[in-house]
């Protein structure tokens, strides 16, 4: 696959984190180089258009990858540097981390690769992102986005859940549901809620549809990447009981269900009456398995299933963060704005 032209500079950078499980000994007061007491360093990419070095505030979008990728693999093959070019389009910076050996300590009991094993500490380290963005491009805290893929999604719901709109304005999850509650590991925040968009496959053979248990059974792959992921909601009840936490907040919400003629993709989707916003859309994407669908992502796993790639998912949940989250709107408005004036303008010297 050829990469896309694209107006931008990739920077690569390592943060330091505390080590999966912090150790307090007297070792450790008495050499603090050792990795399993001052912590490691973590390797993340950052994506940064040109058309938004010099600007403030910034909107972020963290993608967190799936089992076994890494952030390099997730942005060029998984999808195709599409939400690189989204970036340049509507302007904001994206982060591609890599997980703990291939993974992430996502919300879920039954996994057993060694991010959770080990309890690595994602969510610092999603904390370390976003400060580590706003020190040095002024992003703005209050516009971090977050898409996760397969086991990066299930993570993407921990931070939903556990972080919560503190932090995150707005969450794309790609091929996953959110687990059961006896599967889960999660403590989620009282009384908050985060705008979700979710991206699932109906024939996806990892993350059914329907629900029930997750598991990989097939050949030889990283410690801890194959078997059981335990029980997992269904696609219809993880978007309910993202909306139930918007009710619980006192939204109201109007549930719509919109069946595509053409068998691309259907929806049901939660709308705010008062001003519009939608709030959680589930986008069923017909007759797709396990993937991102783009047009030129190479994405190829274990075990994906079908792919027709009738949808650009980052497209997709890109145009929902800036439609329905006011933050992001508001964005939009200023550069159609200025869109406009630059064409008054010209017309105006032509007249002359």
């Amino acid at each position: 696959m050829s990469k896309p032209s694209l107006q931008g500079q990739a920077v690569d950078v390592e943060l330091k984190v505390q080590s999966p499980i912090p150790i307090v000994t007297d070792d450790c007061a008495k050499d603090s180089k050792k990795k399993s007491c001052s912590g490691s360093e973590r390797p993340v990419s950052f994506f940064i258009p040109d058309s938004v070095r010099d600007k403030r505030n910034t909107p972020l979008l963290i993608a967190f990858h799936g089992s076994t990728e890494n952030g390099s693999i997730f942005r060029t093959r998984t999808t195709g540097y599409g939400y690189d070019q989204l970036a340049c389009e509507f302007g904001f910076i994206v982060a591609y981390p890599s997980g703990y050996k291939g993974n992430w300590n996502d919300s879920r009991k039954a996994v057993s690769y060694p991010a959770k094993v080990e309890n690595v500490d994602d969510i610092e380290f999603t904390k370390l992102i976003i400060e580590y963005a706003s020190t040095n491009w002024h992003t703005s805290p209050q516009k971090t986005l977050i898409a996760g893929y397969s086991n990066g999604g299930h993570l993407c719901y921990r931070l939903i859940l556990e972080l919560g709109s503190e932090y995150i304005a707005g969450a794309a999850i790609h091929c996953a549901n959110l687990p059961t509650d006896d599967n889960s590991d999660c403590k989620p925040i009282p009384l908050d809620s985060v705008p979700v968009v979710i991206f699932n496959g109906t024939a996806d053979p990892v993350n059914p549809w329907s629900g029930g248990e997750v598991s990989l059974s097939h050949s030889a792959a990283p410690s801890g990447s194959v078997g059981s992921r335990g029980s997992h909601r269904s696609a219809l009840e993880t978007a309910d009981y993202l909306a139930t936490r918007f009710l619980q907040t006192g939204h109201d919400l109007e549930m719509e269900e919109i069946e595509d003629l053409d068998e691309i993709q259907d929806v049901r989707q939660f709308r705010d009456p008062v001003n519009g916003h939608v709030l959680v859309k589930l986008v069923a994407m017909i007759g797709e398995g396990h993937y991102v669908p783009v047009a030129a992502g190479e994405k190829k796993a274990l075990v994906i299933g079908p792919r027709r790639g009738a949808i650009h998912a980052p497209r997709e949940a890109t145009n929902f963060f800036f439609s329905n989250i006011p933050e992001l709107k508001s964005e939009v408005l200023t550069k159609s704005r200025a869109s406009l004036e630059t064409v008054f303008s010209k017309l105006s010297i032509e007249s002359v």
